[in-house]
This record gives structure tokens, C-alpha cells and sequence, in this order.
């Protein structure tokens, strides 16, 4: 559709002028967020959505427009099928520039310092290396979102509530516009719009480009989606790089008769395997800090969280604590503001400690039962399709107790204070995916080491996996398609009733932006706002897949060759999702993988326990449980699989030596300019 003045302001002469000469925007404009208005209910009629908008709210409306145009925004506006007015905003990169310098927005030089960014000084800083812009995607975004939350209106509009409150709202001059129509119901949403260009190249050179298997364009990925998507996929695809050497390895041992050396098989395969799994993480570190450094990600320092914590508990006390005289500069603590910094400090370790326990017991409690049910009726039921049938209902049923889980876990984080909005995640990321652990791994445990059946085992394994697989592609995928060509039908059948066409009329088209608009939003299944975006479903999908390779490496070896082939299906539906099923996600600042690192670590220490118990159980049928020559030999190889473990950890460097040189050379650039600094002052000291 093409884009034209909004049906609200035709109904006056004097906004379709204003409107028809200030949207005049050149082609080669690019717009990059959306703001939404309010669009009409099923039973809403034209003229009813006409008369509401001739008033106030069209003014507000037209007000906020006419404020984002005046701070140097490009502003275009586009009416939809459902009568939403859609608010496409792009800005120069003066406009960023200058916001960017406002928000005291930190870059690094050419020097390779990192400092406030600088409007006149911009010469100074470095540009995008793939795209030679001054400010990546990300930056971008952040300034766009400022410059639209801070506009202010310049008169007075009193307008109704659309929430359905019957208060109206009082928009002052000078009040900041966006949140008070968010608050009234006139906006109902802000997005980032795709770039058509750069996504039909994603689409032509990463989505649907098969031959190159596990080849991605990172750092094409990295600037038009921004750090943490793009490391999403580039631990992913190495994950997927690296699974192909134990798939390889699990082939050979599974198919070639190796004769007397067949009993060792378990034994050496599940070796490889440990050793495999901290190699991966060690050389993912290495590849994360080669990447961060490549994009010019400055890593902060540890001690920046625990400035932000002290903070926080810190200022109370030197704000409310003691008299005047005892107050001390801030860089100095008084011996009674250690007591309360320390106290503090321990109470919020008894809430983790205290939320940990209720996690915990509620597994034991109420999801324990319900798993070994499942494994049971799994275990008795007589065909293989009532069981992948059963397997199913399992795996609808969780997500939704999982949602349940997932929301009482946001409701204890909420309870602990956290250093910044990173800690927060990470924590309700533990706490989710222990209940996942629990649901994803019961009835594995209790075929391997309580009823000792390997071939139930193997079936169980490869029940999970098919059935997992097959509903995360129609969740992820499916689902949202049919969601967003049954919005796009619904929007479609109200035009044709409300403009009652006859034949030979155009028939109503959605625009280009109207089609981001009713696509789903990249979203977590547990649907909170701490964890930001659809990567923790992602992430999780790959961290429950790794513990069922890792831990019951030893029974069934050819399960690695089976995960290969579903996470290079993977690549290319997750691409294709972010491309073409849901709309483009909110760029994240991201330095690692967060909490899944942790996450992945853990689960390769439990592997060796895991695996160990495996081949006590495979080499002693009887059950005897003695220590004799072939149980020792096992118990010294887990000690030894524990000692690879740390050697290896130790071994590996986790940043290459160019990484390492060049955070040296910044260091000294560092110290120099701060040499300086001190130099000049001392000057100006003395000429004093």
C-alpha cells in the first residue's frame, strides 16, 4: 500500500495540507521504528473510529508527529487496514550523533580508548567495519527509542482513555508525549521496522544458501541484528562444526565390528566425549573474545557490578546513616556503613539461598511424580506410536506447567536486588532451566540407572528428540505463520465489510509495514520481559540437546550423528524465522552467551558423572555393585576425566595472543592519556 496521508487528519483541510508537504521524503529514506496508534475493535465501525479521531486524540496524534519532524526525525505515516496509523521514524546520523552525545553514549577511539562519544570530536571515533558507519544497529536504536520517549508536547490536549478508564487524560505542555498516549491507550506499540534491502541479502546469502551447511555471515548478522543474536548463531554454528567429529566417530564405533576391542568402545567413546565438550567451550571462548574484538565490543570490568551493587545499598547509608560530621567523600566508608553494607549483603544471599530451596523443593514436590508417571505409562504401553503419541501430550503438557513454573520463578528473581538487568536474567535463567532440567532428564535417569534397560534407554532418547524437534519447528515456526496469515485474513475481511466493495474495485492490500506489524514479536515462551527475547528458547533447546549427548554418551553413540542433522536444520529455520516469521527483534548489547556458558560447563561436569555410572552399570549386568579390578578402573577414570577436564581449561587460552596484544596496547594508550591528564593539571596547579 502506498503511503499517504493518515484518515484521521484528512478530516481536516489544514492537516492534509501539513501532512501532504511534511511527508514528502525522499526514496532513499530508510525508516527504522514504528510507532502504532490505536486501530479499532472487531465492532467498530468507520464512522465511529472517525468521529473519535476528529477530536483530541487526532491532535495528539498530529502533535506528536509535528514534535518528532521538529527534533530532525524523518517521519512518514502509513494508515492500515484496521484503520491503525503506522508512524514509520528514521533519523540523519547528525540527529543520532547529537542524541548520542545527550545519553553520554560511550565508543571507542581510534586510539582504542573507550570514552563518551563527542559530536564535534566524531572524526575520532571508529567507524562500522562492515557497513562504515559511525554507529552500528544498536546504538542506533537506543538513541531512536530516547529521542521518541523525551519528545514533549508544546500545548495542552486533554483526551479519553481508550484502556476503557473514565478518567481522561491530561497531556501538559511541555510532558513528555509518548508515555502519556501509551498510558491512554493511543499507542499500542513501537517496533523496529526490517530494512527490505539488507534482509532480502540475509535471506539470498545465509537462509536459504544450503550448500555452504554451517557457513554464516556473522558480521553481517551482527550488523543488521545486532551483538547477542549474532552470538547466538556463531556459537551455534561452531557447536554444530563441532559436532561433526564425535557424529563421524559414533558411526565408525557403531557400524565397523571391532572384535575383542568392542567392550573398551563405551569406555573410550565417552572419554572422547568429555574431552570433546571442554575443548568446544574452551575454543568458544577463544572465538567470543576474537569476535567482541573484531566488532569493537569493550568487555566491562567485574568490578563494575560490584560498584553498582555498593551503589545501591551504599547510598542509603551515606545519605540516612549517621550525623553530618561522620559523613565521609564518597570514595571513603564509615565503620558503621561497612555493618549495614554487610548485612545488606548477607540478606540478599539468604534470599537466594531461600528462593533456591523453593525451587527446588517444588520440583521434588509436585513435578517429580508427575515424571515418573510419564516414564511409567512410556514404559508399559504395548506400540512404539502410542508411545511417541504419549511423548507428545508430555511435551504439550510441560510447556504449559513450565509457563506456570516459569512465572513463579520471575516472582521470587523480583524479590532479590541484582547489580543490573544482566544478573537478573542470568538468575531466572538458572531457575528455569532447573525445572527443564528436572522434566528432560528424570526418565533417562531412571532407565539408565535404576531399571539398567539400554535399549529402553536408546528408544527413550530418540523418542525425545524426534518429538521435541518436531513440536520446536512448529512452535517456532509454524504457529507464528498461521498466527500472522490469520491476523492478516481477519484485517483483510474487516476492510472489504467496512468499505462493502463492488466488483471491479482494487482489492484491500496490506502494507509492507502492516505486515511486520501483525507478525509475532520475538519473544520468550514464558512470555516475561526480563528475559527480553527469543533467545532463551533457543539457547535452551541447545542446552538440553547438549546434556542428552554429553551425559548418555556412553549407551547410545549415534545419537551425536542425529543431532548434527537436526542443528543444521536448525540454522536455517532459526534464520529464517528472524527474517521472514516474526518481526525484527530489539538489539541487545552482549558480551558473551551469558549464563548458558555456565549452564554448558555444568552440564560437562555432570556428563563425567553420568557417563561413569553408565559404565559401571554396562560392566556389571549382574548388579553386584563390588569393587572389583573393572569398577576401580572406572573410578580412576572418572578422577582422570575430572583432572582432563580442569587441564584442559587450564591449557587452552581463552582469548588468542592478537586479542590479548591489542587489549595491552589499549592499556597502554590508557595509562598514557592519563599521564597526560596529570601533567596538564599539575601544569595549570602551578601556573596558579
Amino acid at each position: 500500500m502506498h503511503s499517504r496521508v493518515t484518515w484521521f487528519c484528512s478530516m481536516e483541510e489544514s492537516c492534509k495540507r501539513d501532512a501532504g508537504e511534511a511527508f514528502k521524503l525522499s526514496n532513499h529514506v530508510k525508516f527504522e521504528i514504528c510507532i502504532v496508534c490505536k486501530g479499532p475493535s472487531a465492532e467498530t465501525h468507520r464512522s465511529q473510529i472517525l468521529d473519535m479521531f476528529k477530536g483530541n486524540v487526532g491532535d495528539a496524534v498530529h502533535n506528536l508527529i509535528q514534535r518528532l519532524q521538529q527534533s530532525g526525525l524523518f517521519v512518514e505515516q502509513e494508515d492500515g487496514l484496521n484503520m491503525e496509523t503506522f508512524i514509520k521514524i528514521g533519523a540523519p546520523e547528525e540527529v543520532i550523533g547529537r542524541t548520542a552525545e545527550k545519553v553520554q553514549l560511550r565508543k571507542v577511539t581510534y586510539l582504542g580508548l573507550d570514552v563518551i562519544f563527542d559530536w564535534h570530536q566524531r572524526d575520532a571515533f571508529t567507524r562500522q567495519p562492515f557497513e562504515n558507519s559511525l554507529f552500528s544497529w544498536t546504538e542506533r536504536y537506543q538513541c531512536l527509542q530516547h529521542l521518541i520517549q523525551t519528545v514533549r508536547s508544546d500545548s495542552d490536549i486533554k483526551l479519553p482513555s481508550l484502556q476503557g478508564e473514565a478518567k481522561d487524560i491530561e497531556v501538559k505542555s511541555g510532558e513528555a508525549l509518548v508515555p502519556v498516549l501509551k498510558s491512554a491507550g493511543v499507542i499500542v506499540d513501537i517496533f523496529p521496522l526490517h530494512d527490505e534491502e539488507m534482509r532480502k541479502e540475509l535471506l539470498r546469502n545465509w537462509a536459504l544458501k544450503w550448500k555452504d551447511v554451517t557457513s554464516q555471515p556473522i558480521d553481517a548478522i551482527y550488523t543488521y541484528f545486532g551483538a547477542k543474536v549474532a552470538i547466538y548463531f556463531a556459537f551455534l554454528g561452531m557447536y554444530t562444526q563441532w559436532l561433526m567429529f564425535p557424529a563421524i566417530l559414533a558411526i565408525f564405533f557403531s557400524f565397523i565390528n571391532l572384535g575383542k576391542f568392542e567392550p573398551v568402545v563405551p569406555l573410550i567413546f565417552s572419554f572422547l566425549v568429555v574431552v570433546w565438550a571442554v575443548l568446544l567451550l574452551q575454543f568458544w571462548k577463544r572465538k567470543n573474545a576474537a569476535i567482541l574484538t573484531r566488532w569493537d565490543i569493550i568487555i566491562p570490568n567485574g568490578e563494575s557490578c560490584e560498584m553498582e551493587f555498593f551503589n545501591h545499598v551504599g547510598k542509603q547509608t551515606l545519605s540516612g546513616e549517621g550525623t553530618q560530621k561522620d559523613r565521609l567523600p564518597w570514595t571513603e566508608v564509615t565503620k558503621s556503613q561497612k555493618q549495614v553494607i554487610q548485612k545488606l549483603e548477607w540478606l540478599e544471599q539468604l534470599k537466594t539461598f531461600r528462593n533456591i530451596v523453593i525451587v527446588v523443593t517444588g520440583i521434588l514436590c509436585f513435578q517429580l511424580p508427575f515424571e515418573l508417571t510419564y516414564v511409567h505409562l512410556n514404559e508399559v504401553l504395548p506400540y512404539n506410536i502410542l508411545k511417541y503419541a504419549l511423548t507428545g501430550l508430555y511435551l504439550s503438557a510441560i510447556r504449559y506447567f513450565t509457563k506456570i513454573g516459569g512465572k513463579i520463578a520471575v516472582k521470587l528473581t523480583k524479590t532479590e536486588h541484582y547489580s543490573n538487568m544482566e544478573a537478573e536474567s542470568d538468575s531466572l535463567i538458572y531457575k528455569v532451566f532447573g525445572i527443564y532440567f528436572m522434566q528432560s532428564y528424570i526418565g533417562l535417569f531412571y532407565h539408565a540407572l535404576l531399571h539398567r534397560d539400554f535399549g529402553i534407554l536408546r528408544q527413550f532418547l530418540l523418542e525425545r528428540l524426534v518429538v521435541s524437534e518436531v513440536m520446536n519447528l512448529v512452535m517456532e515456526n509454524l504457529v507464528p505463520y498461521l498466527s500472522y496469515r490469520w491476523a492478516k485474513h481477519k484485517a483483510l475481511r474487516w476492510e472489504k465489510e467496512q468499505t462493502k466493495l463492488s466488483k471491479g474495485s482494487m482489492k484491500p492490500q496490506a502494507s509492507r509495514t502492516e505486515k511486520e506489524y501483525l507478525k509475532p514479536s520475538y519473544a520468550s515462551s514464558i512470555g516475561n520481559n526480563i528475559l527480553e527475547d527469543g533467545l532463551f528458547d533457543d539457547f535452551l533447546e541447545l542446552a538440553l540437546q547438549f546434556g542428552m549427548v554429553t551425559m548418555f554418551a556412553c549407551s547410545f553413540p549415534l545419537v551425536f550423528a542425529f543431532i548434527a542433522v537436526i542443528n543444521l536444520i536448525e540454522i536455517r529455520s532459526d534464520s529464517l524465522k528472524l527474517l521472514a516469521i516474526r518481526r525484527r527483534p530489539i538489539p541487545h548489547i552482549a558480551s558473551s552467551i551469558g549464563a548458558w556458558l555456565n549452564i554448558f560447563q555444568y552440564i560437562g561436569v555432570v556428563a563425567i558423572c553420568t557417563n561413569c555410572a553408565l559404565l559401571v552399570c554396562l560392566y556389571d549386568q549382574a548388579g553386584r555393585w563390588k569393587i572389583e579390578p573393572g569398577l576401580a578402573a572406572i573410578l580412576i577414570v572418572e578422577h582422570l576425566l575430572l583432572l582432563a577436564k580442569f587441564g584442559f581449561s587450564c591449557f587452552v587460552p581463552e582469548e588468542p595472543a592478537w586479542v590479548k596484544a591489542k587489549r595491552m596496547k589499549r592499556a597502554q594508550v590508557q595509562d598514557y592519556c592519563s599521564l597526560q591528564l596529570l601533567r596538564s593539571l599539575d601544569a595549570k596547579r602551578k601556573t596558579a
